[in-house]
């Protein structure tokens, strides 16, 4: 299998792992299939990008919510809330304090793939975690690709860890849509270079 198609079968099976009723375990294995597209030696999305040179872009939403404390510090995680489209969907569904009106919240973030995964998901005072070391870690040692007992390299992931679980797999199932979306482009370029007329498509365009 060539890099092409292993990209194509990789995101195909994010976008049916990133399912909104998602169990545990595809929450988990969400960041295997991102840590395989992104982060592996020689990355899959860009060597299936070498035949079109697409620049994809990332939207996510800035806001979070305080989950608990560390070292004396409020501990916030981006959850769900991290998919700029759920965050609309969420917002419409929540009471905000009076003082805080929805036109203030930060308009959704766009940037490239590697601010992104720089971009800290989880915050405590000085202390956080970025998109690729939550990947990384449910990846590494929560069983995405394989299981590892040792504690996490972060210690705000470590204390966060157990009672805020829960937490932290959302976030990485909004990290899976937010990839999903940002390169579900270059997957229809590829497809469209091999077949510029897929199935059920003939003819030009009818305009009524």
């Amino acid at each position: 299998m060539g890099p092409e198609d292993l990209f194509l079968d990789t995101l195909e099976d994010l976008r049916r792992r990133c399912d909104l009723r998602a169990s545990e375990y595809d929450m988990v294995q969400v960041a295997g299939l991102v840590r395989r597209l992104l982060l592996d030696g020689q990355r899959l999305w860009v060597e299936a990008n070498k035949a079109h040179r697409v620049k994809p872009i990332c939207s996510w939403s800035t806001v979070q919510v305080v989950a608990g404390t560390h070292d004396g510090e409020a501990a916030c995680i981006s959850m769900h809330w991290l998919d700029p489209m759920l965050e609309e969907l969420l917002l419409l569904r929540t009471d905000l304090p009076a003082d805080v009106e929805r036109a203030s919240l930060a308009p959704p973030s766009r940037d490239k793939m590697d601010k992104f995964l720089k971009y800290h998901v989880v915050v405590a005072g000085k202390q956080n975690v970025t998109v690729e070391q939550l990947v990384t870690h449910y990846a590494n040692r929560e069983g995405g690709v394989h299981y590892d007992p040792t504690p996490p390299d972060s210690p705000l992931l470590g204390a966060l860890r157990g009672d805020h679980d829960h937490a932290l797999r959302l976030t990485v199932l909004a990290i899976g849509r937010i990839v999903h979306r940002a390169l579900e482009p270059l997957a229809a370029l590829t497809v469209l270079a091999r077949n510029p007329r897929p199935y059920g498509l003939s003819g030009d365009p009818v305009v009524q």
